[in-house]
């Protein structure tokens, strides 16, 4: 493959203040993330404490391997929706190392709201379980769920994509042989409380940890008995008497350590092949990129410059590179694993768009490409490569 050749110059006053632009940007979207992730009223917190519960961050960085990633998605997900009182969708999903095995965390932040549902909490849940489907990814629930927000219900009840795809995930998981672990270390109530219920193991927490469809209100308001939450649906009554739960915890973070026990338990499947070689950086400073990458979203420029300072040594093999040049395909390695790019570079016409189709029959026809799961197949009707 040949060496990309830059064209920017990093002198330029153009380059520095698309460089102070993009900068101020990046630190703008970092501290965003930043209170979607850790930015909770103090009371919020204190009631946390009280019940004698974690922050839902530091139960996961207690269920996480040590020193291990964690590929965090959605965000900012409601990031301005519900008058921004709902960071993150009230959510927290991603795939993170549990006991060596790349697993989907899904955790409810019941410092919002005490976790309920609300419409994009439904979407980024959905989503969550839609990856460890497509990529037979076992998962990990920490569970503490008011149920969905009354107020919006009619928002999220019932149609294809909604709260019940939820449990239709998760019941499509079971029956591919992809494990789910559940730990509840809350009051699950309503739709919350299904997810426990369909997951292969089931770990609850002694005194915080409850399972039920309508709490001890609604039994009074319907039969008129009064019931604890221990009683009605707590960790005592499920692992000795429904058996709705397999494992009873005296704290969370023994129910955690369960959790991972349990995980170590799970076969681990072979890797597929991959095209792998030992990575290099790129020839040109990654931090560059903030100086090329114009201030005007409107503004055109060479993406050629950017897959030159983000692919192995810079090099980058070219797809018919004098035929509708304003589309740019090519095979580059990035971070040693060969790798196909379409990158845009300008307006696109039919013959663009032909090209774009030329490459990717190319790239389908690739001996090591991986073949889409048989599942995807038929739980999508997806069509075969």
């Amino acid at each position: 493959m040949q060496r990309i050749g830059s064209a920017a110059d990093v002198d330029s006053q153009e380059f520095r203040r698309n460089d102070l632009h993009n900068r101020q940007l990046a630190a703008e979207l970092k501290e965003r993330q930043r209170l979607a992730r850790f930015d909770r009223p103090e009371k919020d917190i204190e009631r946390l404490r009280r019940q004698n519960k974690l922050f839902v961050r530091n139960r996961i960085a207690a269920l996480l391997d040590p020193e291990t990633p964690f590929l965090e998605l959605s965000t900012l997900a409601a990031n301005k929706a519900y008058n921004g009182e709902v960071p993150g969708a009230a959510q927290v999903v991603g795939i993170g190392i549990v006991a060596g095995r790349e697993v989907i965390v899904h955790a409810d932040d019941s410092s919002v709201k005490s976790g309920a549902w609300y419409p994009l909490s439904v979407k980024k849940i959905v989503r969550a379980l839609d990856i460890a489907i497509e990529n037979r990814l076992p998962v990990v629930h920490l569970c503490d769920c008011a149920g969905g927000f009354l107020p919006l219900q009619a928002e999220f009840f019932a149609d294809r994509y909604h709260a019940g795809r939820i449990l239709r995930n998760q019941s499509i998981l079971s029956r591919m042989g992809v494990p789910q672990v559940a730990i509840v270390m809350g009051q699950c109530t309503a739709a919350g409380a299904y997810v426990p219920a369909l997951s292969e193991y089931n770990i609850v927490v002694e005194g915080t940890g409850a399972i039920f469809l309508g709490g001890p209100p609604v039994v009074k308001a319907a039969t008129g008995e009064q019931v604890s939450a221990q009683e009605l649906g707590g960790a005592l009554m499920h692992t000795s008497v429904s058996g709705t739960s397999d494992y009873f915890a005296t704290s969370e973070l023994h129910a955690i350590a369960i959790a991972r026990n349990v995980v170590a338990r799970f076969h681990q499947p072979a890797k597929t092949c991959i095209d792998r070689v030992a990575p290099e950086p790129p020839a040109y400073d990654a931090s560059e990129l903030y100086g090329i990458i114009p201030e005007d979203a409107r503004a055109q420029f060479d993406m050629r410059e950017i897959i030159a300072r983000l692919v192995d040594g810079s090099r980058f093999d070219e797809y018919q590179p004098r035929y509708a040049t304003s589309l740019v395909c090519g095979f580059a390695r990035l971070y040693g694993y060969q790798v196909g790019i379409v990158a845009n570079n300008g307006v696109f016409v039919r013959r663009q768009c032909a090209k774009g189709c030329s490459f990717h029959s190319n790239m389908r026809q690739k001996p090591n490409a991986p073949a889409l799961p048989a599942e995807r197949h038929r739980l999508y009707g997806w069509p075969r490569i």
